[in-house]
């Protein structure tokens, strides 16, 4: 991204003197294709070992969801991304140790899948209305690439998109989003941009319900307009995730 460097850096002023941003947590993606003659099943249930395996040794606290993309062209790309999370580098690094040592040699060499890239990013939640209890089987994910309006920092894209997102909270539109800023291996595709926001819903028709009351109840407020001057974002792409752990 063109502030990348800049970010990673002084990543922390963006955000002094802001009680209503929370610490970022850490995040790892990685861009895979399933390998002859396997499907999504076999990934599946790979997973279910994976998981066995994190049950008995992960110390981290990582979490993972696996995405397949549904409305972005091309298709083809990859098949799939995993995208894993943990609340700070060191818990991240921890699940890298636990992946790379011997007990999970077994579940490395099963995977049925060849990852193609792989990048890992800071992430800063905002607040979320739903739990993932509440997340169906494929649950929408939809990512933008943005840009910051002059003068303008993340600080500022936090704390007025989370003001817009509470008109859909009070009116019972489930949804969630957060501001990430790639780091290691970043692909160049992101090279002209300030970070990449990503929206999620617990599934596919309150995704159609926080679009309906957008435009209804949301597009025309003081919120959004305060959003629209700070940053704003093209590209958007959509996948159906599935929470693994």
């Amino acid at each position: 991204m063109k502030n990348l460097f800049l970010i990673t850096l002084i990543v922390s002023s963006f955000f002094v003197n802001s009680q209503e941003v929370p610490d970022p947590i850490r995040a790892e993606y990685l861009m895979c294709n399933l390998n002859d003659e396997k499907s999504m099943y076999d990934f599946m249930q790979w997973s279910k070992s994976w998981n066995e395996v994190m049950d008995a040794t992960d110390e981290s606290g990582y979490d993972a969801s696996v995405m397949v993309p549904r409305y972005r062209t091309p298709l083809t790309d990859f098949d799939m991304f995993w995208v894993g999370h943990a609340d700070s580098s060191t818990n991240l690094g921890k699940a890298l140790d636990n992946w790379f040592g011997d007990n999970f040699k077994d579940v490395r060499d099963s995977i049925p899948v060849t990852c193609v890239q792989a990048f890992n990013a800071v992430q800063w939640v905002l607040e979320s209305n739903f739990s993932p209890e509440d997340l169906s089987d494929a649950y929408p994910v939809s990512y933008r690439y943005c840009n910051l309006k002059e003068g303008k920092t993340l600080a500022d894209a936090f704390i007025n998109l989370s003001n817009q997102m509470k008109i859909s909270h009070k009116a019972g539109i489930k949804n969630g989003a957060r501001l990430i800023a790639p780091g290691n291996g970043s692909p160049a595709e992101l090279a002209e941009y300030d970070f990449v926001l990503s929206y999620g819903s617990p599934s596919w028709e309150e995704w159609g319900k926080a679009i309906d009351h957008y435009w209804s109840d949301v597009n025309d407020t003081v919120q959004n307009k305060a959003v629209k001057e700070t940053y704003s974002c093209e590209n958007s792409r959509m996948y159906s995730g599935t929470l693994i752990r």
